[in-house]
Parts: C-alpha cells; structure tokens; sequence
C-alpha cells in the first residue's frame, strides 16, 4: 500500500510542477467534444475529449496517462461517487521520443493545453503507451465493483472522494485502472486495481 501512496503522490508532484511551468506556455482550446451543460466526465470520456487535441498536436501522439485532480473541489465526500470528476490530466507522448504533452479538462471542456517537451530526456518506450482499444471498462462501472469489494472509502480532505486513473505497466503490459480513495478510518490511502481490458480484479503492485 506504500507504492501506491507513493505512486499517488507523484502524480501530485507531477501535476504541480505542470501547474508552474505552465505560465507563457498556456494556449487557449476550445472543445472538440459536445457535452452540453454535463460538468463531469468519465476518465474514458476525458480521453476521448482530450485526443483530438494530442493529435493536433502530433499526428502519432499515444495516451500515456490520465488521472483525476482535486483543485477546486469542494470537500465533500460524495466528489466522484458517479464514477465522474471535474478535473481531469490527460497526459500523451510519442513513442521513441521525448515528446510530452498534457491536456487539462475541466467541466467537460478543454481548459489547457501545454507542451511539456523537455530536450534531453530519454524517450518513451512503445511499450509504456496506452491503446484505446485496450480501455473496454469505464470509471463509473468499475467503482460499482471496487464499492461492492468494501476496500475503498470516500474522505473529504486531501483526495476528496473517489479518484481515478488510468497507467500502463510496462512489466505486465496491462492497462490499469486505479480506484483510489481510503480505508474505512481515513487514515491510509487505498486503491483498487482492475484490467480495464477485462475487468479483472488485479492487486496494484509498484
């Protein structure tokens, strides 16, 4: 449970330091994806929303990761207890480069995109990048079976309500989605791990 604490808070870090150097990079965006009045999203229709752009941005852009935000967020326990957030990061690359970019939805709009290509670090390997094909279960259903298991609880604090993400891991080659939330007492984070090709229940293991 540590890795996964671990793993959490280096998406924090990664989201803030995306947050700093974001100013003089920002671009404005205008949505490619007609949601009406819906505020909140699946993490399968964030990255749906957010693909377009990436592509835009290179014509051979892969998913790399995409993970829910708190920001703004009121704190309230019941925050993502649909299965849907407000913020989302959905982070592209390009296989056997160091090309980065992430895309930041908020309220069911494309709120930044910001290029995040840093000369001089390694490449992305083809096997960290995530296919679309491979996502067949959403965040709604899956936090139906993750509550259903009893391991995971809403806080109203730090990593309000129910989170999500969605990482490759290049050892298993399986695309994961994370339901995170906490234990009963809310004093650990906890997480629940599911093969979003299957929908098996698999332990997180970082």
């Amino acid at each position: 449970m540590k890795k996964i604490v671990f793993v959490i808070l280096l998406l924090i870090i990664k989201i803030a330091a995306v947050e700093k150097v974001s100013v003089g990079l920002i671009e404005s965006a205008e949505a490619t994806y007609n949601v009406g009045e819906q505020q909140e999203l699946s993490i399968k229709q964030a990255i749906k929303l957010a693909y377009p752009a990436a592509l835009e941005w290179d014509k051979n852009a892969q998913l790399l990761d995409a993970v829910n935000i708190d920001l703004e967020d009121k704190a309230e326990k019941s925050i993502g207890s649909n299965g849907k957030r407000k913020y989302w990061n959905i982070m592209f690359g390009v296989p056997d480069t160091h090309k980065n970019f992430l895309v930041i939805i908020y309220k069911g709009e494309i709120e930044r995109k910001i290029d995040l290509t840093v000369d001089g670090t390694s490449p992305y390997p083809k096997k960290d990048f995530i296919a679309l094909e491979d996502i067949k279960y959403d965040s709604p259903e899956l936090l139906k079976k993750a509550l259903k298991m009893g391991n995971v609880y809403p806080d109203k604090d730090w990593a309000k309500g129910y989170n999500f993400m969605l990482i490759k891991n290049p050892e298993t080659n399986i695309t994961m989605m994370l339901v995170v939330g906490w234990n009963s007492d809310g004093t650990e984070m906890q997480a629940t791990g599911f093969n979003a090709s299957t929908g098996e229940v698999i332990k997180p293991d970082f």
